[in-house]
């Protein structure tokens, strides 16, 4: 009884100790949030600009709708030009016809929102563009589920590290002569550490769903991309939404003044047919 008794004091204790906290919050406000990749490969030039929800602010907004009103540069060795808002593409936008992006060239972009602030980036081109020399694809079953497993070959460049990422869409044709592309979902990124230099075959899985009587190939494309769009996508990889057991993981961001990323990256695509 006197055990009870005293665990009975300790509780109404704890309680009557109780206060309510008055935690005054950092204050943080909305910022630009950036997303803009560009190739020679590309024939248009886009940046989509939003902003983003106060961390410790109640949601106010939609974080996907476009800002149309900013000020949006793009400069370079060739000069200066002005990125026009597209209401079709929800971005900003130049022609590579008038601004051509190149391999080996720095650029920078700069975002002036209405309320004067700022925010910047600065991007490379790869200077080259790494071929794929050899693609193949086979059928493997493992835990009663069926993948279809790639398999790339291509060289790499000895003179620089090198980053890379993997996409693929998959070709239906149908009787009435309709070719559908379908993005696959692929988005593979490898480096050349400790194979700079290499001839390096690189291994993909994928469910068969993409596999029907319609398909008659795949477009696979290799990226070789620089150092921001591979810290990007690797961070987008390893974020898990939703999993209360992994790892925290930050999404990479280069831009001054906001979130998001500049990147750029050169191009090549190997048909495979079935």
């Amino acid at each position: 009884m006197k055990k009870h008794i005293a665990i009975l004091f300790f509780m109404i204790t704890l309680i009557s100790c109780e206060k309510e906290a008055n935690v005054k919050l950092p204050e943080t406000k909305s910022m630009p949030v950036i997303f803009c990749y560009i190739s020679p490969s590309d024939t248009l030039i886009t940046l989509k600009l939003s902003m983003s929800q106060p961390l410790f602010e109640r949601q106010s907004q939609n974080i996907s709708e476009p800002v149309k009103d900013a000020n949006v540069t793009l400069s370079s060795a060739q000069g200066n030009i002005f990125l026009i808002y597209n209401s079709n593409k929800n971005s900003y936008c130049a022609s590579t016809s008038t601004y051509p992006i190149i391999a080996g060239q720095t650029y920078k972009v700069g975002v002036t929102l209405n309320n004067g602030d700022y925010a910047e980036a600065e991007t490379t081109v790869p200077d080259k563009n790494i071929p794929i020399l050899s693609a193949s694809v086979q059928t493997v079953t493992a835990n009663n589920y069926e993948y279809l497993r790639f398999k790339i070959g291509f060289q790499d460049d000895a003179t620089q590290t090198n980053y890379y990422r993997v996409a693929m869409s998959s070709i239906q044709y149908y009787m009435n002569n309709d070719t559908i592309i379908s993005e696959t979902g692929v988005r593979k990124t490898y480096s050349d550490a400790n194979k700079n230099g290499e001839f390096l075959d690189i291994n993909f899985d994928m469910y068969d769903q993409w596999q029907s009587p319609t398909t008659v190939g795949y477009n696979i494309y290799l990226l070789n991309t620089n150092k921001d769009y591979y810290l990007l996508y690797t961070s987008l990889n390893n974020y898990q939404e939703g999993n209360p057991f992994a790892e925290p993981s930050l999404i990479y961001t280069n831009i001054k003044g906001g979130l998001g990323v500049f990147a750029a990256y050169t191009l090549s695509k190997y048909r495979l047919n079935n």
